[in-house]
């Protein structure tokens, strides 16, 4: 079976395809001057859109770990999340505190989704 990597770099894929399941690895927002609900937002649209380059959608993602940085931005994350999963598709999830590398990052997501 094929493997595909997407958006490579040296030292990481931001995507790998291997027998219909996608993986994505930690996403992260760009634009860190928001707060952890623009964030959150920021990085669920990317997840979208690497999902979409390869013919799957927010209703396949299978399971997600989140890094979070700061404990009181759970209920703020919470709030985004519940807004982007459809109503009965909702992932696996675990969420966990960490220090993340960027101290202006609030979140990270790491995701395994199927293929459509």
């Amino acid at each position: 079976m094929d493997i595909e990597r997407f958006e490579v770099v040296k030292r990481r894929a931001d995507m790998v395809l291997h027998d219909n399941t996608v993986y994505i690895g930690g996403q992260v927002a760009e634009d860190t001057s928001g707060g952890i609900e623009a964030q959150t937002s920021e990085v669920l649209a990317n997840i979208e859109r690497l999902l979409h380059s390869v013919g799957s959608d927010r209703s396949r993602v299978l399971s997600v770990r989140i890094l979070l940085a700061h404990r009181e931005d759970y209920e703020g994350l919470n709030r985004v999340w519940d807004e982007f999963f459809p109503e009965g598709q909702a992932p696996t999830r675990a969420c966990t505190l960490a220090e993340l590398i960027n101290p202006d990052w609030r979140l990270e997501m790491i995701v395994v989704a199927a293929r459509s």
